[in-house]
C-alpha cells in the first residue's frame, strides 16, 4: 500500500515520530509498503494566500509552486495518510498546519474517500482541538480515520514521560499498523 507520513515535529525522532515508526513497523509485518516521508519543517511551504485559485478542488491545483506540489502527488496516490505531530499550545505544529491549510487545493471527497487516515498526536496538556479537527474533516470527506494520542507528561508532578515508557500506546500504534497492513490493497 502506498503510504505517506506527514511529520509535524521540528525535532526528528521525537515522540510523534516514534509513534509513527511503531505504526509503520506494524504495517510492514504484512509485507513491504511504499512509504514516503514528508518532514514539514524541512520543506519549503508557503502559507495559503487565500487567493481562491483552487476554488475548483477537482483540479487539484495551487498557484504557489513549492514543496506542496510533491505532497499533493503523494497524497493523491496514497492509500494511507499518516499525520504525526506533537501539540503546541493544544494544536498541531505550525509546520503541519501550513501543510494542512494548503490541502484546500484538494479539498474534495474524490481525494479522501477510500483512504485510511492515521493521526498520531503527542501532548503535554491538550489534544482535543486537533482531534476534533481531524474527526470533522475526515468524516466530512469520507475517509477512514484512526487516532492515537499519547500524553507525555505526568499530570501530578509535571515531569516529562519518555515515549519509550508509554509501552501501551506504542503497542497500540504497532497493532493498528498491523491491522491496517492486513487489509487487502485497493
Amino acid at each position: 500500500m502506498k503510504t505517506i507520513v506527514l511529520h509535524g515535529s521540528p525535532r526528528k525522532n521525537g515522540n510523534s515520530d516514534t509513534l509513527a515508526r511503531h505504526f509503520l513497523q506494524g504495517l510492514e509485518t504484512n509485507g513491504s509498503h511504499e512509504i514516503k516521508h514528508f518532514f514539514a519543517n524541512d520543506l519549503n511551504i508557503r502559507p495559503c494566500q487565500g487567493c481562491e485559485s483552487c476554488a475548483d478542488p477537482l483540479a487539484g491545483y495551487c498557484v504557489i509552486q513549492d514543496d506542496m506540489q510533491e505532497i499533493y502527488r503523494g497524497f493523491i496516490e496514497a492509500e494511507i495518510v499518516v499525520f504525526a505531530t506533537p501539540m503546541y499550545w493544544g494544536y498541531m505544529t505550525a509546520q503541519l498546519k501550513a501543510v494542512v491549510d494548503r490541502m484546500e487545493a484538494i479539498a474534495h471527497p474524490k481525494y479522501f474517500r477510500g483512504k485510511v487516515f492515521i493521526v498520531l498526536a503527542t501532548f503535554r496538556h491538550h489534544v482535543e482541538s486537533t482531534v476534533a479537527f481531524f474527526r470533522r474533516i475526515i468524516s466530512y470527506f469520507g475517509g477512514d480515520l484512526h487516532i492515537i494520542t499519547c500524553r507525555t507528561v505526568d499530570e501530578n508532578s509535571g515531569d516529562d514521560i519518555p515515549i519509550s515508557d508509554c509501552k501501551d500506546v506504542l503497542k497500540q500504534a504497532y497493532d493498528l499498523g498491523q491491522s491496517i497492513g492486513a487489509r487487502p490493497s485497493a
